[in-house]
Parts: C-alpha cells; sequence; structure tokens
C-alpha cells in the first residue's frame, strides 16, 4: 500500500505545457472583459459592518452563501493580495491578471465540452456540472472589492472552484465541500474559506466530524502540500488534457484515491 504522505510535490506552472502561457483571442477577450461593475461603495464603518454581520450569521447560517460571500469579500484583503502576489510570481499568473477571462455558459458552454473525449478534464468538468445541474452563471459578482484586480482574483476564486471539485475529486456532500473548504484556506489563505471548515462540521453527527478530522483535513494539508499554487493556473486552456494527466502535471492527489491510500484494512 502506498504512503498517503509520499506523493511528490507537483511542478511550477512554468513547467506546465506552453499552451498554458499563450495569451487568448483578443476579441474574445475584450467581449468578456471585467469591469467590476458589482462595485458597491461603502464607508469604512458599512465595510466593518458587513464584516462582523456577515461572520455572525455566517455562524447560524452557514449555508446563506451570500453571507460568506460578504464575509470574503469585507475581510479577505490582505490574502487576496497574497494571492494576486503569487500570481504575478509565473507567466501563467501575469497572463490571468492581465487578461482577466471570465467563466461561465458564454465562454465555456457545456454542450462543447460534453463533445470532447470522455477522458479530458474539459469532459469531467461538464459531465460534473451537467450531473448536478450546475451552471458557472450562478457566482455572484464582487460587490464590496474596490480595486478592480482585488476583486477579479476574488471572482476568479469563484469561478474556478468548480474546477477545483473535478480536480481533487471532491463529492459534492457537507462532508466534502468542508474537505474543500480546508483545501481551498490552506491555499488561499481567505479567513471565510476557514470559517466553512471550522463551522461546516458542528452541525454534523459525531461519525462525520471524525471522518472529516481523519481523513478529510489530513486530505487537504496533502493535497496542498504536494500541489502546485493552483490560482495561478489558466484552466481554460487544458480542457483538452487527459484528467489523470494534469493532475499528475499540477501534483493534485484526488481524494477518493487519498482515502483509499490510507485505508487501514489494505
Amino acid at each position: 500500500r502506498r504512503n498517503p504522505r509520499s506523493f511528490r510535490r507537483g511542478p511550477s506552472p512554468f513547467e506546465l505545457r506552453a499552451l498554458s502561457s499563450e495569451p487568448s483571442n483578443a476579441s474574445n477577450s475584450k467581449k468578456f472583459e471585467w469591469k467590476n461593475d458589482g462595485f458597491v461603495k461603502t464607508s469604512t464603518p458599512e465595510t466593518v459592518f458587513l464584516a462582523f454581520g456577515s461572520a455572525t450569521l455566517g455562524l447560524l447560517y452557514p449555508e446563506r452563501a451570500d453571507l460568506i460571500a460578504t464575509l470574503g469579500e469585507t475581510t479577505g484583503g490582505p490574502a487576496l493580495r497574497r494571492i494576486k502576489s503569487k500570481m504575478e510570481a509565473t507567466r501563467e499568473g501575469r497572463l490571468i491578471l492581465e487578461e482577466k477571462p471570465r467563466i461561465s455558459s458564454e465562454t465555456l458552454p457545456l454542450d462543447s465540452l460534453l463533445k470532447l473525449d470522455s477522458n479530458t478534464f474539459g469532459f469531467a468538468y461538464a459531465k460534473f456540472m451537467s450531473s448536478h445541474g450546475y451552471t458557472s452563471d450562478e457566482r455572484p459578482l464582487v460587490k464590496h472589492i474596490e480595486d478592480i484586480d482585488l476583486a477579479y482574483v476574488m471572482q476568479r476564486y469563484r469561478e474556478v472552484h468548480d474546477f477545483w471539485h473535478v480536480l481533487v475529486d471532491a463529492p459534492t456532500t457537507v462532508e466534502g465541500e468542508i474537505g474543500q473548504k480546508a483545501f481551498e484556506f490552506l491555499q488561499t489563505g481567505l479567513p471565510m474559506a476557514l470559517l466553512s471548515t471550522v463551522v461546516g462540521p458542528l452541525r454534523l453527527s459525531h461519525d462525520q466530524r471524525m471522518r472529516i478530522l481523519t481523513a478529510y483535513l489530513p486530505w487537504a494539508y496533502t493535497c496542498h502540500s504536494n500541489c502546485t499554487f493552483l490560482m495561478g493556473i489558466r484552466y481554460e486552456n487544458y480542457l483538452k488534457e487527459d484528467l489523470e494527466s494534469f493532475r499528475k502535471q499540477l501534483g493534485v492527489v484526488p481524494l477518493t484515491q487519498y482515502i483509499q491510500n490510507s485505508d487501514p484494512t489494505k
């Protein structure tokens, strides 16, 4: 049986295929240009009130995505600046920040992706989305971040969430979402991801909490320790890649694989 800690750290984005470093079609980029149109001007006291209110209510109603989104925007400044700095450290990340590509039903229509080979990353993403009835258009626009680059980083974080689901093979159960949020916190440092990780298990049964503590959280740490910085990846350029090969390029440890390798009965 393979030791879960023996997974090797993934390569940097520079080691990924050159396709990822190529700018996208100029006209397409212009059509879906990020303009931070959702921004709502708030004073400092209003921002503090929003942060405190969303945090308090988020503890009571962790299923309220709007509260978690507001908390992320009003408390995520330092983390977003660190994410932006890491993205600027690679050519691929710099191109993402420069072109600010969007992920939507217009830019990535699922019907087209479902025509790709069944082993590809793009097909797996489209199958995941369609089988759960999800659409990339569900991600709300950032409202409370004025800096256009930081607002985009937050928007990008929201829009790649489902790509990460496919890559890490996390189920859409409460336990799976908590595990992925723990992984996202380690990758991004965003406080709202930590809140989801801490508060989410409180409403679960003892057995579920034990699975999170003994399987999901250790997986999150192992996967983060082995893989590259995922916010710096232009996923749209890897849709035709073999999914398993792409995971290996990134150093991603799939959740189901980790749990199977950690099973003491094997």
